[in-house]
């Protein structure tokens, strides 16, 4: 008899900005949802502007509408009683307060100030580029931060940490709905910082001892509603919880989307800490899917060749294939967060070499992340402010990498790395560190791309440097790429989800 199954997704958060592992999520859920009655995706991250994220990824069709989503604060929030009556006055854009003097704080990008009271500082706020009240500080009279209450785009109370006046760190998160009502309290460990002890009081009193029994708990509640759930684990974060659900009929499938080892990332080294919790359990999943065969075969000699394994690649998204005079001979580019795991800094220092044999190269590299300031130094630290640009982070991947001769990619690791599908499905080769996981299984050295030795910055740059000097090589090497668009195709990918979660 066949089963009617329900994919159920749990993980941290969605956005609009989004990394690899959000954007392998939405593709799976929208491809799901055209085989099975329903699909849900449960989020556990706080997140006031939750439903603004999933009305953007809603009607601009990133996210098929008839996937369910739900974040268990915002859910947890709607339970409180009377939740629809909005007691309390939204507070948008107040600056200026009767009896106190505000001072504006230059150092911050954002709008924010400091407030006096006869002499004393007692609160600092800060705005967002629209003038609407992020936060508010509460300083005690030797100024030391008492709290912070955080405010939704409405105006609303929506969290209040109370802080330890030595280190000037949280103890406790409260949690309000609308009204003004507290439904969530957290205790924050003063050792591990981490989020301890949670008290739920709407609509009846919970009490956990973590904030991840909390979410459990709620995602149990989810569940119990729901026929026969497949439960999908992407990240390591969510192993202990999916596999603790105590559901009827409930499959258990696990995701990898990225590489167990730790430095140097290869087999050389231990399993990350983070990963042995879900090796040690390995066998209570009743599908364990692999991005690669490399990564496969690696945890096999760890653990054995369970039957529950399986490979399942990325498809290759629907891109525009450009025509060979569009793109500009002497320009690379490189899509990335600006995270350490991605090593910018080695494509940076890489193109040093290769302004050196082609003094009018270019390499552009879109995308966000912390360590953009850093990246801007080293840029200008090696006198290459003519030659590299930093990009905001881009949902035009296809006519980025298009205008561009060749991408490249310096990770220390990856679980698949769908920029180099991506860029190769419009043409463009791409010259890879040779890491794991990921560029060893799409690209054929030598064929449709170049693989380098991890942290070879010369090699790595006399491969872009023969893309951009010969012609022929450049249209052989985009001609090849092109096959990426059947070896990866989405009917494939369709075929081995459906077989996977059916079997």
């Amino acid at each position: 008899m066949e089963v009617n199954y329900t994919p159920v997704f749990i993980f941290k958060s969605l956005n609009i900005v989004r990394g690899g592992l959000t954007k392998a999520i939405l593709t799976r859920a929208n491809t799901l949802i055209k085989y099975y009655n329903q699909v849900y995706i449960l989020t556990l991250s706080f997140q006031p502007d939750f439903e603004d994220i999933l009305q953007e990824l809603y009607s601009t069709g990133r996210l098929d509408k008839r996937v369910q989503v739900f974040n268990c604060f915002h859910d947890l929030s709607k339970k409180v009683g009377d939740n629809k009556v909005d007691i309390k006055e939204p507070k948008n854009n107040i600056i200026k307060e009767e009896g106190l003097y505000e001072f504006i704080d230059k150092g911050n990008e954002l709008p924010s100030y400091r407030y006096y009271k006869n002499g004393v500082y007692i609160k600092y706020k800060r705005f967002d580029k629209e003038g609407r009240l992020v936060f508010v500080d509460y300083m005690s009279e030797s100024r030391n931060r008492t709290r912070r209450d955080e405010y939704d785009k409405n105006g609303y109370l929506v969290c209040s940490q109370f802080m330890d006046p030595i280190n000037n760190s949280p103890r406790l998160k409260s949690y309000y709905a609308k009204n003004g009502k507290c439904y969530m309290t957290v205790w924050i460990d003063d050792y591990t910082k981490k989020e301890g002890r949670s008290l739920l009081y709407e609509p009846t009193c919970h009490e956990f001892k973590s904030l991840y029994k909390l979410f459990t708990f709620w995602v149990q509640e989810k569940l119990e509603d729901i026929e026969n759930p497949v439960a999908f684990s992407d990240s390591r974060f969510s192993d202990g919880l999916v596999l603790d659900l105590k559901v009827e009929n409930i499959k258990r499938v696990a995701v990898l989307h990225n590489n167990h080892y730790s430095w140097p990332y290869n087999t050389r080294a231990d399993t990350k800490q983070t990963w042995k919790s879900f090796l040690n359990r390995i066998h209570e999943y009743d599908k364990v899917i692999f991005l690669t065969n490399d990564q496969k075969k690696d945890i096999g000699t760890l653990v054995g060749n369970l039957p529950t394994f399986d490979v399942i690649p990325h498809a290759v998204p629907e891109m525009k294939v450009a025509t060979v005079e569009k793109y500009n001979p002497k320009l690379v580019v490189y899509l990335a967060r600006f995270e350490s795991q991605k090593r910018i800094d080695e494509a940076i220092k890489a193109f040093k070499y290769v302004v050196k044999k082609i003094p009018d190269a270019q390499l552009h590299i879109y995308g966000f992340g912390p360590q953009k300031v850093k990246l801007e130094a080293l840029i200008e630290e090696l006198n290459l402010k003519k030659n590299i640009m930093l990009q905001e982070f881009t949902n035009a991947a296809s006519a980025v990498y298009q205008s561009a001769s060749c991408s490249i990619l310096t990770s220390d690791y990856e679980g698949f790395g769908m920029v180099i599908t991506e860029s190769m499905a419009v043409g463009t080769p791409v010259v890879s560190y040779n890491c794991k996981y990921g560029p060893s299984d799409i690209i054929r050295d030598g064929i449709d791309g170049f693989l380098v030795p991890c942290r070879n910055k010369k090699k790595l740059a006399e491969k872009v440097v023969k893309i951009l000097s010969d012609d022929d090589t450049r249209n052989q090497l985009s001609k090849n790429a092109l096959e990426v668009n059947e070896r990866f195709n989405y009917q494939k990918y369709e075929e081995r989800w459906i077989r996977a979660i059916n079997s």
